[in-house]
């Protein structure tokens, strides 16, 4: 019972002030499924996207109210409709913008898996050599700032069998790389020092 009368007050400290870093309007982020252009798996695509959905979480939302997800279906039918309204080809940075204007949205997040093959060959020193190859690269429009962010990272695998070695793994690395150096998560949720 004593633990429980100490444990209260820090906790509704804790939520208070927790509450009081939240901004007045929440932050309206469209953060788009990753876009395959290298025909990867279905399940490689999944992970992906529950990867870029941990760094874009933002604890206690649910109760902060400091980030508001927009629903995917709006996201896509919003891509179908700015691609359709540009002519010529169209580079992923340049739907930023239209894409936050028609949306609303204060963050755009769009990972592009770029490139993924693996296959293997007969070598007769060393006998089978696994090739593996995945490139990505993440676009990041914050209109708060007017700041277009491009990071990409490629990550190859040329040896013998391994765990690590395959191109869901170089996928999964790459993505970590752009995901830590963009700074996803700090713009989204910046932590007050």
């Amino acid at each position: 019972m004593k633990k429980i009368r100490l444990v209260l007050p820090l906790l509704i400290t804790l939520l208070i002030s927790l509450s009081s870093l939240v901004s007045a309007a929440p932050l309206r982020l469209a953060q788009y499924p990753v876009i395959d252009r290298a025909w990867c798996p279905e399940d490689v695509l999944q992970g992906l996207n529950a990867q870029v959905s941990r760094a874009t979480h933002v604890p206690l939302n649910d109760y902060l109210k400091a980030v508001d997800y927009l629903p995917e279906e709006k996201l896509l039918s919003a891509m179908r409709e700015v691609r359709q309204g540009l002519s010529g080809k169209i580079k992923y940075k340049d739907l930023l913008r239209p894409l936050a204007s028609r949306l609303e949205a204060d963050m755009v997040v769009l990972p592009v898996l770029d490139g993924y093959q693996e296959f293997h060959r007969m070598s007769w020193r060393r006998g089978l050599i696994y090739h593996c190859y995945a490139s990505v690269d993440l676009y990041i429009y914050d209109a708060r700032t007017d700041e277009v962010v491009k990071k990409s990272a490629t990550r190859f695998y040329d040896d013998e069998s391994s765990a690590r070695g395959t191109a869901a793994n170089m996928a999964k690395e790459a993505l970590d790389q752009v995901l830590h150096s963009s700074r996803l998560h700090e713009r989204i949720y910046p932590s007050k020092k």
